[in-house]
């Protein structure tokens, strides 16, 4: 990616997707259940909520396209950073594309659960699976994270606030991991502290680096 319009479109995708990400967790209304929740509870959740879920399912489509497109002008743009060729800017990339890879089957088995008529016993399982898919998403988005920031920081392509920031949103996502081991609660995949250390932290670094992209699109390797 050489065009600075390419570049800054990106950037653009990049709040673009924040924002459609934000609507597929409120649209639903509600408090999810937790993961050790009984199944009266988990059905009467998405008998209550069966629209606004469905949205929320079909959103994930377009979020991941912007997603893709914000992560491949970052790739592009730190790949011709100044400085030997490594391998960060494809690793970052590759992060990409495996959150997305989740996300994708997040809102397929969300549909499952919303369309379809599972027995009540199996209900947990399938929870429990669609939270499970949660972890994909922050291993692959942490590691986007995390090399994307060594990259700005090894050649210097963004300030070395952003670059810190982006160490410390990796590690918010790593802490959010923890969350397999909490059920319910504050740490558990819905709980208050896996979202500020996992979605808000970064949720900041995807609107940094945006505008990082918008403002510095393409360098000093770009045409239009």
């Amino acid at each position: 990616m050489h065009s600075v319009r390419a570049e800054r479109s990106a950037g653009w995708s990049g709040l673009a997707f924040l924002v459609v990400l934000v609507l597929s967790i409120f649209v639903p209304g509600g408090a999810a259940p937790d993961l050790s929740a009984a199944p009266a509870t988990i059905g009467t959740y998405f008998t209550a909520h069966h629209q606004g879920l469905l949205i929320s399912a079909w959103l994930g489509l377009p979020s991941v396209a912007f997603f893709l497109w914000f992560a491949v002008g970052v790739r592009a743009h730190l790949a011709h950073a100044p400085g030997a060729a490594d391998g960060l800017p494809l690793y970052a990339l590759s992060g990409a594309i495996v959150t997305a890879a989740a996300a994708l089957m997040s809102a397929v088995v969300l549909c499952v659960l919303v369309q379809t008529s599972i027995p009540p016993d199996d209900l947990p399982a399938w929870w429990g699976l669609y939270n499970l898919l949660g972890y994909g998403i922050a291993i692959g988005s942490l590691i986007f994270v995390f090399a994307a920031a060594h990259s700005m920081k090894r050649h210097g392509s963004a300030s070395a606030l952003m670059a810190l920031f982006g160490y410390v949103a990796a590690l918010g996502g790593v802490i959010s991991t923890f969350s397999i081991f909490f059920p319910s609660g504050p740490m558990s995949f819905s709980g208050w502290v896996t979202l500020l250390l996992g979605l808000g932290l970064f949720a900041i670094w995807v609107i940094a680096a945006s505008f990082w992209l918008i403002r510095n699109a393409g360098g000093k390797t770009a045409v239009s």
